[in-house]
């Protein structure tokens, strides 16, 4: 929209920007790339913080965590969107940024969540809720230490850590349903083959981590 408006007045089209009175709809602050990924440690106790009246959010984290939906595509997803046979979790095209379909593998753990839920569940949301669950995610980011880290942060996270097992960047973009040069090329949608492969990945990267933990806890002991 900037770029428009700077060519219409260059070729005198229009006067002035209409953005130039006021205060400004997009601060340059704000446009700044921002990379704020979670450790696996401050993931711990973003999840323990979800007890009690937060119960509910720690399978929406762990959703954005273990596929790097966006905010809105997890909150959109039915329960029609699981397939429990497949491994699959199709992300509706009306429901997407770029308006494309795509496809997401589970990992054991999100399974897991989404098992547990679907027998307590009535609704047709998988998640029961229309609206974004901010008020819980900020109450869980005080009670975890950690207020600066945002929803979004979640998607980050997950992408990084499909780089980091080898995933190669091509397929990640296809897991996050990018399509523009400037987020990571520009891509075809994701196939059911590295659906799976990604969330394959991720139990790898989970399951070593326990395996971590109880190692450690047996070296104390």
């Amino acid at each position: 929209m900037r770029r428009i408006l700077n060519v219409a007045v260059a070729n005198s089209w229009i006067v002035r920007k209409p953005f130039q009175q006021g205060e400004p709809l997009i601060k340059p602050g704000e446009e700044s790339p921002r990379e704020r990924i979670i450790s696996r440690e401050e993931e711990q106790r973003l999840l323990a913080a979800c007890h009690t009246e937060r119960e509910h959010l720690r399978a929406i984290l762990i959703c954005a965590l273990d596929t790097g939906m966006r905010r809105g595509e997890i909150f959109s997803l039915e329960w029609s969107d699981i397939d429990f046979d497949s491994g699959l979790i199709t992300i509706r095209a009306f429901n997407t940024k770029t308006m494309r379909e795509r496809q997401i593998g589970m990992t054991e753990r999100l399974r897991s969540e989404l098992m547990r839920l679907s027998e307590t569940q009535d609704g047709v949301l998988v998640f029961g809720i229309k609206t974004h669950a901010q008020h819980s995610f900020q109450k869980a980011k005080q009670e975890a230490g950690l207020p600066d880290v945002r929803f979004h942060d979640l998607r980050h996270t997950h992408a990084t850590r499909l780089v980091g097992a080898q995933m190669p960047l091509a397929e990640v973009g296809r897991v996050l349903g990018h399509t523009q040069p400037s987020t990571t090329f520009r891509y075809v949608n994701i196939n059911a083959d590295t659906a799976r492969r990604a969330a394959d990945l991720l139990d790898m990267f989970n399951s070593a981590t326990i395996n971590q933990t109880q190692r450690a806890s047996v070296q104390i002991c």
